[in-house]
């Protein structure tokens, strides 16, 4: 009896898609092989900690929303080299994040505003068939301007392997990255259906400072993403 439980549970698991933190529809293939052009928004990026004397929310916002901005071109990085080893997927193009991110400024949003909308007005506005969506959540904000700066160019570079990183830039950008916790969601473009998901916990296996957050969590999406490039 019990192993007639077992075997119905992993089956319904099957079923839903779920396998290794991704949930994927049963009518994944029937939508995205209409996809054609897929855009990745800037990261959400929101923080429920302590806000130390010399911050402010403003202050906070602002860098977080850096921080998107950095995830999502590192993002965009990882997803093109990952789904070009992919043989079985749908093929896709993905949008340039200039135009992606343009066309959000024309339309006065900002990230937050943006992540407000139903995927499927954000799909009509960046003239794309699905629109992947990521947030992370966190308990401490995850650097000053400076390390803004130094994580964003190493990210870049370790990405495309490009020499001449500094070996000791993650010096002082340690943190504590047990607690920030990531989801990200792909939507069809003219149902706002969600086609799949993937997720990660927090954990003390995480890199612990910025440049490896960003790295770890954009190769664990792109590895993912059930579309090849």
């Amino acid at each position: 009896m019990k192993l007639t439980l077992f075997c119905a549970f992993a089956l319904a698991l099957a079923s839903c898609g779920m396998n290794k933190n991704v949930y994927k529809s049963a009518d994944f293939v029937q939508h995205a092989t209409k996809h054609q052009h897929v855009a990745i928004l800037p990261l959400r990026i929101t923080q429920t900690g302590h806000v130390g004397k010399k911050e402010t929310e403003e202050s906070i916002k602002a860098q977080n929303d850096k921080w998107g901005y950095v995830f999502q071109e590192s993002l965009l990085t990882y997803t093109l080299k990952q789904t070009s080893k992919n043989k079985k997927s749908p093929v896709v193009a993905f949008q340039a994040i200039q135009k992606t991110n343009a066309l959000l400024k024309e339309a006065g949003l900002t990230i937050e505003e943006a992540y407000e909308k139903q995927p499927e007005e954000l799909a009509k506005l960046l003239g794309v068939d699905a629109v992947l969506m990521t947030t992370l959540e966190k308990d401490k904000n995850f650097s000053d301007g400076v390390a803004y700066g130094l994580a964003g160019a190493r990210t870049i570079l370790t990405v495309l392997g490009k020499p001449g990183t500094t070996a000791n830039a993650n010096t002082a950008l340690a943190m504590n990255a047990s607690d920030i916790n990531m989801n990200s969601y792909l939507y069809n473009g003219t149902d706002s259906k969600l086609l799949w998901k993937t997720f990660r916990k927090g954990g003390a296996d995480l890199p612990n400072e910025v440049n490896g957050i960003v790295e770890f969590y954009s190769n664990w999406i792109a590895k993912k993403l059930p579309y090849r490039s």
